[in-house]
């Protein structure tokens, strides 16, 4: 602050010289509403621009006022009203009241500022009503501002925001870039206003709205939506705080180049290499100013209003000065008031708008004063309409070349035409590549831009792992085929003819049905299919073949445990005869219910394709998973609900009868295989389910929990099932081809013959 009361100091002296010369013997006074270096909590960690601000506005009243040819017979003085940004009461207070020096009245002929959008908007309110008729050149970029009827009185030197809008389509077209994300800060009138006229112009147009699709995001650093979402290229519509933030933030989680690229608005290079302390997602971060730089300096781009005239030799048409000229004046300034050195200041484009702005005014004034000879400018006062309107067409009339660009009001939104730059930040440096003036956008160098969405790559099984499942599964086919052709052949051997055979055949039938269904299974997994087929395999699969399978192959093992539980457990009624049509009738009970919740499922939720977008920055890919899912996962629970009772209730008959006498071989193995197979089940439906919670869709967890499971169950039936009846027929022919190894013993023996429920116990000798 004790800088600006230097500076204010020196204008007041500068102006009483004058006015003691008698050159400009009456003042005429602007109001200035500009945020000058006011503690702000909205800022980091206020304007610090305000020093300059208040430099080259001096510059510019010391040559206005110096100068006889421009508003002979009057000089201008300003009044300064801080209003921050955001604090709108200031600049209602600095309008709303006439404040004296002794015997001078202070009645300001027009206003320069506010310096941001939303505070420019509330004071073009005030300005317009008819108790005040004030013309304003205000310094906010909010397209809003742009609204001639609401605002007929407020003009902006910044220039309209609406020119990020199209200059970020243009950016589109011209990389090919379907889709960007948006992110904005919805509290500032700036960046909200700018993306939701982005979005508007988009919207608006069919060919826009069908080519291009970005992504609007107003949360705060959304880093973890645009890693889902598999959004390359972003665009910050945020103010400076913010903006170091998120790329601090992304630079800890590796949301940078080459996997992404983020592209700055109206903030600069040297805005964002600076320290950076926050806290987030109660997590502290730190960025050092070297660390900033460097990630600044990665292929990150930057748009901005042009600081000076595109060309900077090229004299100004008021004071004549060339933007070299005005820079070199404005830093030996620097270097008189001691802010060479700090760091804080930094080169800002208000240091030339301002003074542009400056001589707008001071033009403008002069032409009326010209126009209107007999009118005395000191005797404005607020309401005088009439004054105002000769002061803005003079304003709509203006076409000159300053130190900052062409000044022209565009008569249609009230905004001088300002350039847009592009920066690339690149190899250590940052070049500008390309600006654009509203309509044309002159490409210097090409953007050194990233594809606009990561490479899609269909996730499906590998090569190696479909061959590998596709050989163990063609293997278990060979091996159950095989036992089927023996058991077949030696149907008449006692140990075949006392497994039940009729049972068997069911079992076979159901391992057939399991190897089929995971060849289907391998080859979706495997193999990319269009969208009817993918979804008609799904619910094939889920509602059918899965289920069918298990009863036949499983339903053959209950049906056994409760025969041997009447026979030789129930309370009531042991030892009754249960004959195998009566058992085959049970599982074609089951096999109707499988058919009707199948059924049901198809009429009521049937499986519809989804189709989930995971993105792995470090490859550069999006991964797209195309899997089955249902609205809920109440179907999966009633399809295998059920079963899980019907393993509850086996596991209960086999712990029933588990000491019943004579126990021979097949029951030993059929208690096996209904522990074993309960295990097995129930662990991979609990994977199952914990995947569906937290696993990722790159984890492979469907086939994972089909491929254990079902191989497990399978391989299960065939060695405790297929296999046992076939083992003393075998061992017969073994030992005829290779009688060496056959040794005498006395043994006990048992057979069980299960058509007819009798156990004959004996001994004898035979051959082992």
């Amino acid at each position: 602050m004790a800088i600006v009361q230097v500076l204010v100091a020196s204008i007041l002296l500068a102006s009483n010289a004058l006015a003691a010369a008698g050159s400009k013997n009456q003042t005429l006074y602007i109001l200035t509403l500009l945020p000058y270096p006011y503690i702000n909590p909205l800022f980091d960690p206020s304007w610090v621009e305000g020093p300059q601000v208040s430099l080259a506005l001096e510059i510019a009243k010391e040559e206005i006022n110096n100068q006889l040819a421009i508003l002979p017979g009057y000089q201008i003085e300003l009044i300064g009203g801080d209003c921050g940004c955001e604090y709108v009461d200031r600049a209602y207070e600095a309008i709303g009241s006439t404040t004296y020096y002794p015997g001078v009245s202070k009645m300001p002929i027009g206003i320069i500022g506010p310096g941001c959008s939303s505070s420019s908007l509330s004071v073009s309110s005030l300005t317009n009503r008819e108790a005040l008729s004030l013309v304003n050149v205000h310094g906010g970029g909010s397209p809003s501002l742009s609204n001639r009827t609401n605002f007929p009185y407020s003009l902006g030197t910044l220039g309209s925001a609406e020119s990020f809008s199209n200059l970020v389509i243009k950016l589109m077209h011209a990389n090919n870039w379907h889709r960007i994300g948006i992110l904005f800060n919805e509290l500032r009138e700036f960046y909200s206003t700018t993306s939701q006229n982005l979005h508007d112009i988009i919207s608006s147009d069919s060919t826009l709205s069908s080519y291009l699709s970005p992504v609007y995001d107003n949360t705060y650093i959304p880093l973890s939506e645009i890693m889902q979402q598999g959004i390359r290229i972003n665009v910050l519509f945020t103010p400076v705080r913010t903006t170091r933030q998120v790329l601090c933030l992304a630079l800890h989680r590796g949301v940078v180049y080459p996997a992404y690229q983020w592209i700055v608005t109206s903030n600069t290079f040297e805005d964002i290499a600076q320290n950076v302390n926050f806290e987030f997602d109660h997590q502290v971060y730190n960025c050092s100013e070297t660390e900033m730089r460097q990630t600044a300096l990665n292929r990150v781009s930057f748009i901005n209003y042009r600081l000076s005239h595109i060309n900077e030799s090229a004299p100004s048409t008021y004071p004549k000065h060339s933007f070299k000229e005005y820079d070199a004046l404005f830093r030996n300034r620097l270097e008189e008031h001691n802010l060479q050195n700090n760091d804080n200041i930094t080169y800002s484009i208000w240091t030339t708008y301002l003074y542009d702005t400056f001589w707008a005014w001071a033009v403008v004034l002069d032409r009326v004063a010209i126009r209107e000879p007999n009118m005395d400018l000191t005797q404005f006062r607020y309401g005088k309409t009439s004054l105002s309107k000769v002061v803005l067409e003079e304003f709509y009339r203006l076409d000159f070349e300053g130190v900052s660009g062409r000044i022209h009001f565009n008569n249609n939104s009230g905004f001088l035409n300002r350039v847009i730059s592009v920066f690339q930040a690149k190899d250590g440096n940052v070049t500008e590549i390309g600006n654009f003036d509203g309509v044309h956008f002159i490409v210097k160098e090409d953007l050194d831009a990233i594809e606009g969405e990561f490479a899609d790559e269909h996730f499906n099984i590998g090569h190696g792992v479909f061959a590998a499942l596709l050989i163990v599964t063609v293997l278990e086919l060979v091996l159950l085929i095989t036992l089927h052709v023996l058991t077949i052949k030696y149907r008449f051997s006692q140990s075949v003819k006392a497994s039940s055979p009729k049972l068997s055949q069911l079992t076979f039938i159901g391992c057939y049905l399991i190897i089929f269904t995971l060849i289907l299974y391998i080859f979706r997994s495997y193999l990319l299919l269009d969208d009817y087929t993918t979804v008609f395999l799904c619910n094939l699969t889920w509602a059918w073949l899965l289920p069918i399978s298990f009863t036949l192959a499983y339903g053959t093992v209950a049906v056994r445990t409760w025969r041997l539980h009447r026979i030789f457990t129930h309370y009531l009624n042991p030892g009754r005869f249960i004959a195998d049509h009566y058992l085959m009738a049970f599982v074609f009970v089951l096999l109707g219910v499988d058919v009707l919740l199948g059924t049901l499922w198809m009429a009521i939720d049937p499986q519809q394709l989804d189709v989930k977008n995971v993105t792995v920055p470090q490859d550069v890919t999006n991964f797209v998973v195309r899997t089955c899912r249902d609205n809920s996962y109440w179907s999966y629970g009633l399809v295998f609900g059920y079963r899980g009772v019907l393993i509850v209730v086996v596991l209960v008959l086999t712990f029933l009868t588990r000491n019943i006498q004579n126990q021979s071989f097949r029951t030993k193995t059929l208690r096996v295989l209904v522990y074993l197979s309960s295990l097995t089940l129930v662990v991979g439906f609990v994977l199952f389910y914990l995947f569906l919670l937290y696993g990722s869709p790159l984890s492979h967890g469907p086939i994972v929990f089909i491929m254990l499971t079902f191989h497990g169950l399978l391989l299960l039936f065939i060695t405790l099932i297929c296999l046992p009846p076939l083992i003393p027929k075998l061992r017969e022919e073994f030992y005829k081809k290779f009688p060496r190894f056959i040794k005498t013993h006395e043994v006990d023996f048992e057979i069980e013959i299960e058509s007819e429920s009798v156990l004959v116990e004996g001994s004898s000798r035979f051959y082992i």
